[in-house]
């Protein structure tokens, strides 16, 4: 898979399995600038080598090594902002209520053979966390800014095949000024606007059944296209099947998130200006 992002993000992944760590590297190093560490003593020396964007630290046999290296390199993360996610070999409640509780922004199960629906999220949690950061300067998603002062000079490519809806979202949207829409009636016709502008759309809003090609295969599409925002696009679902094993297979495809459909008006707004970039 080509790559030509201008910069990428560094990620540092942590396990003490080396075979993870050699796994995990070459899961990342097509999206990330990647780097890999075993011990905090490694964990402190790349933080500092570095400007890291995101930690992954790998949850294996031993959930307590897991979280007492979080425990060991707590402080230089937080005095760094930099945000820490957990991946598990197997899912646990348990595993995923500590790591929230310690302050872990998000925590995954790793599957095999799903390399887009992680790279989706760890893109997805960086660039909440630069939003944070940003915000503390400049608060735009406070509570009295207009959508207009996150949506103006977007564009949305909002993709379904009934134009009922397409009309229903545009209405929604239509007096955020400033704010574009683009529509296709298919993936097909999704991946191919897509793939001749890159650079045009800031979120695609996808539509799950379609006829030609459906939204799941769409965003695969895109993913595996090698050119610039082909993997940091925002792309969220739209469907009416929240259902949690559907849902899974949005997230493995690549989608960054989903709304159920019929959507509240208030539940659009606020996505969009959650997830353009």
């Amino acid at each position: 898979m080509n790559n030509i992002y201008s910069e990428k993000k560094r990620v540092l992944v942590v396990s003490e399995d080396p075979r993870v760590l050699a796994e995990i590297k070459v899961e990342l190093m097509d999206v990330f600038d990647v780097s890999i560490a075993a011990t905090a003593l490694a964990v402190y020396a790349a933080m500092e080598t570095y400007k890291i964007a995101l930690v992954v630290i790998h949850i294996g046999e031993s959930r307590e090594k897991a979280l007492c290296m979080f425990d060991d390199i707590s402080e230089i993360v937080k005095e760094k902002s930099v945000p820490v996610i957990f991946l598990a070999e197997k899912g646990s409640d348990d595993d995923e209520t500590s790591a929230f509780e310690i302050g872990a922004v998000d925590y995954t199960v790793r599957r095999y053979g799903t390399r887009n629906a992680l790279c989706s999220r760890i893109n997805l949690r960086i660039r909440a966390s630069e939003k944070e950061k940003s915000s503390e300067e400049v608060d735009l998603m406070a509570p009295t800014a207009a959508p207009e002062d996150v949506l103006a000079g977007k564009t949305i490519l909002v993709v379904d095949d009934i134009e009922l809806n397409r009309e229903v979202i545009a209405g929604m949207l239509d007096d955020v000024n400033g704010l574009v829409l683009d529509f296709a009636e298919d993936g097909k016709e999704a991946v191919e606007k897509f793939a001749q502008a890159p650079d045009r759309y800031s979120l695609i809003l996808m539509d799950v059944q379609m006829p030609v090609m459906d939204g799941i295969e769409a965003t695969k599409a895109i993913r595996n296209l090698g050119c610039e925002n082909a993997h940091e696009i925002p792309i969220v679902a739209l469907t009416a099947d929240i259902d949690i094993e559907e849902t899974a297979k949005y997230l493995e495809a690549g989608m960054n998130g989903y709304i159920q459909k019929p959507m509240a008006y208030d539940q659009l707004i606020n996505l969009v200006t959650e997830h353009c970039f």
